[in-house]
């Protein structure tokens, strides 16, 4: 069915705004999801029959429409940017850089964690560790000059001696951000002056495990509701809070936590919600946290982490990881998740979440500590495209057509997203050794961190 065969009578679409206006038939004002892009301030009115809709209604809702709240092109403002995808909303191609080379704006000390950057408009925040607190820092993008701090204690202590910081990202919506520290506790603080609005202790009361390198998976927020996998005990592996108060609003499974981040599905006409804890891939309806879909994919390991955050594509559910899982391709068939392909020799991601682009995904296969390969696979089948060995670990966003390659080395290499070969663009070393945190994209802005340092570039696009 084409738009124009839609039952509305009158529609207003106004650019990256939602949700939309709609008079439906009988002159009743609703919503509709997003169905065409159109720049800002312009809209497209649909009036087959106008019976019902006189012309001052159609006056003031176009007002309305226009003064909508819109979303910043370059916004990052969670766990792998605005879908969680790893791919930067709105942007275009970086300039060579021969001809016109990155510039770095600024370097700050840090703490530790492998916490990625968020951005929003022209503000850089960043969760991590110092001594004993928990800190929460905004940085303005273009200076990196504190505008406010926001800290809380931590208790946390890695039993393998590995890196004590916050490991989950922090997500930014409306004028609040939701954290998640290595020990479990969950706090809403607010995005202008940093003050604290609600602050749980998930540990406390819902009993959770820490697993073995602390907990992990980036908080995601649903229209109300802000949803964690927090692996707690009495069937709250998966919890639902209030955004605005911190009240529990659904508990969903009492499987342990892994270290990949929830994401929201949207393809079908009522959005789910995938969670892939350490046992299973749960499909959960967002809204009142019932379980709707459930497919258990683990290793027969023990000592295994599920960590790459699983990809909504048009060819299915992609998951990946590491200890004999391997790369998985799921379909909802039946009434029930069916596997379209799965293979441990096609795109095994340890800890780094692939990025998709034209029916192929590019990623790192192999764990970290054994050298991973840089690699390109056919998403409907895993058919390897070509492999490129030799860069060690890292992680992968993708701007318009270019991949930026940031390596545990400390090193960033561009990329052409081409499924024939591994054509780089360029690469320069901006960072020390030890990087782990996804990096963040913004309006031709490069942010990244590692233990110690944290850095933006700026690229002309």
């Amino acid at each position: 069915m084409s738009f124009f065969d839609c039952t509305p009578k009158f529609s207003v679409y106004i650019h990256r705004s939602f949700p939309l206006i709609d008079i439906n038939s009988h002159g009743n004002l609703s919503t509709l999801h997003p169905a065409l892009r159109l720049p800002v301030g312009f809209a497209l009115v649909h009036t087959p029959s106008m019976q019902n809709v006189s012309k001052r209604t159609l006056l003031v809702l176009f007002s309305l429409a226009c003064t909508l709240p819109t979303v910043i092109a370059g916004n990052w403002p969670q766990f792998l940017g605005p879908n969680r995808n790893g791919v930067a909303a709105d942007e275009t191609s970086v300039k060579d850089w021969k001809t016109s080379p990155p510039e770095r704006l600024w370097r700050l000390e840090i703490g530790s964690g492998f916490s990625g950057p968020i951005v929003q408009d022209s503000r850089v925040y960043l969760y991590h560790r110092k001594n004993d607190q928990s800190v929460m820092d905004c940085m303005d993008l273009k200076t990196g000059k504190k505008v406010w701090k926001y800290q809380h204690r931590t208790q946390y202590r890695d039993d393998f001696g590995f890196d004590p910081g916050p490991r989950a990202t922090p997500c930014l919506h409306e004028e609040a951000i939701y954290l998640m520290s290595a020990d479990g506790i969950l706090t809403s603080v607010n995005a202008t002056n940093g003050q604290r609005i609600w602050e749980v202790n998930a540990r406390e009361k819902w009993d959770t495990d820490k697993g073995f390198f602390g907990r992990a998976p980036s908080p995601l927020v649903y229209e109300d509701s802000v949803i964690y996998i927090i692996g707690g005990k009495r069937n709250a592996g998966i919890i639902a809070l209030d955004r605005a108060t911190g009240q529990i609003q659904w508990k969903a499974t009492s499987d342990p936590a892994g270290y990949a981040s929830p994401v929201l599905d949207k393809r079908a006409s009522s959005p789910i919600l995938w969670a892939w804890t350490r046992e299973r891939i749960h499909g959960i309806n967002p809204k009142d946290g019932k379980l709707r879909f459930s497919r258990p994919l683990r290793s027969s390991m023990n000592a295994s982490v599920n960590a790459a955050t699983p990809l909504v594509l048009p060819e299915g559910l992609f998951l990946s990881a590491g200890y004999g899982v391997g790369g998985n391709l799921l379909q909802i068939s039946n009434g029930s998740l069916q596997s379209k392909w799965t293979g441990d020799r096609q795109m095994s991601n340890h800890y780094s979440t692939c990025v998709y682009q034209n029916g192929y995904l590019y990623g790192f296969h192999g764990r970290q500590e054994f050298g991973p390969e840089f690699r390109c696979i056919e998403a409907s089948t895993g058919k390897v495209q070509w492999t490129e060995k030799n860069l060690g670990a890292g992680s992968v966003i993708r701007v318009n057509q270019q991949l930026f390659i940031m390596l545990e080395s400390g090193e960033l290499i561009m990329a052409r997203t081409d499924s024939t070969q591994f054509k780089v663009i360029a690469r320069k070393q901006i960072l020390p050794f030890g990087v782990r945190a996804f990096p963040a994209y913004s309006n031709g802005h490069f942010i990244a961190r590692s233990p110690g340092q944290l850095v933006c570039w700026k690229f002309e696009n």
